[in-house]
């Protein structure tokens, strides 16, 4: 080492600090998710594996959000838009609180028809249903977009809760913006609103188009692996 310059030395000795840095950060940010695991699985009654967590479905710190404000809230009609583990949480969440019912909508066929099974597997057909709705496009004061076939949504009860996780972000910018200009008619008194990948800009952008759309709600943004954030609506 006497033979290496200061300077060389120095970056060296930079190099490794960052990869300290960085390997304690990947740690930390997995031991949150396996702590959020732990507490999904201590609270809810899981009858069988659940699917794969983290990438494109939720990360288990999302999830606890929804357990959280599920047992908290006691909703009883669910609207989801994107199928997966969640639907499933959300479910066993109901059948905990002992009422309610999740209508998860995908536009993609056969994800719809995996998220079926996995509800068959979990014996959550009383509290769980999904329903193919292809994107269509349709025309809002803000643009066009390809949104859910809201001819397949029903109209006639008021949502308590609705959870945002799709149309998926690749296929146009700010791809979940419809949401709430299509479906805020039909929500109840105090419906809340949960978004998934929060942190992304568009979700950013998302969030500050419906707030200046629909001041009757708040937003807060939840620290989470891939950001989430809660709208409720002002006391």
């Amino acid at each position: 080492m006497e033979d290496i310059p200061d300077n060389i030395k120095a970056l060296l000795a930079q190099q490794s600090a960052e990869i300290l840095a960085a390997q304690k950060d990947i740690g930390d940010k997995l031991y949150q998710q396996l702590e959020a695991l732990t507490s999904l699985t201590s609270i809810l009654p899981i009858r069988y594996p659940l699917p794969p967590m983290r990438g494109w479905a939720i990360s288990p710190d999302f999830g606890v959000l929804l357990v959280s404000e599920i047992l908290n809230k006691k909703p009883y009609v669910v609207v989801e838009l994107g199928s997966g583990v969640s639907t499933l949480l959300i479910a066993y969440c109901l059948e905990l609180v002992g009422h309610g019912r999740i209508v998860s909508y995908d536009h993609d066929a056969k994800y719809c028809a995996q998220s079926r099974e996995n509800i068959k597997r979990h014996n959550l057909e009383r509290f769980a249903e999904v329903v193919h709705a292809p994107l269509t496009s349709v025309q809002l004061e803000q643009g066009q977009w390809d949104w859910y076939d809201t001819a397949k949504i029903n109209k006639d009860e008021p949502l308590d809760l609705l959870v945002i996780d799709g149309p998926p972000g690749q296929i146009q910018t700010n791809s979940r913006y419809p949401a709430l200009p299509l479906l805020h008619t039909h929500f109840s008194g105090n419906t809340t609103v949960l978004m998934d990948d929060a942190a992304r800009p568009d979700e950013k952008t998302i969030v500050d188009m419906w707030t200046q759309e629909f001041p009757e709600f708040t937003s807060e943004f939840i620290t989470a692996e891939k950001g989430a954030v809660i709208l409720r609506r002002c006391r």
